[in-house]
């Protein structure tokens, strides 16, 4: 039974878009053991001075195994990742980028090899991005821009060899559109990424 570690940083929480794709999809992986971390409940704050400071001197200590590191252990123990949020302001929650802060540690995470590049010491296989959006995304335009996707893969390609892949819904709110068709085509889609999870 593989790990996998189903990230919800959904804040609309039932009534979200976003958290009814992820599950469609989680419910489906096969071989998994599913452990769920629920970000709204964690009400995670920025780094301070304070906490980097800390996180520094346990880091040099290779005291990695306090709780400190609890969820910088969490994502590097799992099999796959599946972080599911709504697109925000171009990008993803504050939440989000908080638990993101958290996964990179230096000495745990990655590290830095003789070329002083950066090399990810997490061996997980998958790591999923589920988002939905109510316009639809454009990178060549800068009020378009999705920066959240690019954001999710820099962080799996520092921190992982994980394969990347992204399931959204988009136009859920545009005029004119049915959200109820896109979602079940994204449902669809899920269907189909389930089935060939591990491979």
């Amino acid at each position: 039974m593989k790990k996998v570690l189903f990230v919800n940083g959904c804040i609309r929480g039932a009534q979200s878009r976003t958290l009814r794709l992820a599950q469609r999809l989680v419910r489906q992986i096969p071989d998994a053991e599913i452990d769920v971390l629920a970000l709204p409940a964690l009400h995670l704050t920025p780094y301070d001075a304070k906490d980097i400071n800390e996180r520094d001197a346990l880091s040099a200590a290779g005291a990695f195994s306090l709780p400190f590191f609890a969820l910088a252990n969490q994502f590097k123990n799992a099999d796959a990742v599946v972080i599911a949020c709504p697109f925000w302001d171009l990008s993803v929650p504050s939440m989000v980028r908080n638990y993101l802060e958290r996964l990179c540690v230096t000495g745990l995470t990655f590290h830095y090899g003789s070329d002083s590049y950066p090399v990810g010491d997490c061996p997980m296989q998958r790591f999923v991005y589920v988002t939905t959006r109510g316009g639809v995304v454009d990178n060549s335009d800068p009020v378009l821009a999705d920066h959240g996707t690019a954001y999710l893969q820099s962080i799996c390609k520092l921190l992982t060899s994980a394969r990347f892949d992204v399931l959204a819904a988009e136009g859920l709110d545009i005029q004119g559109n049915d959200p109820e068709a896109i979602l079940r085509q994204a449902e669809a889609e899920a269907d189909a990424l389930a089935l060939r999870f591990w491979d």
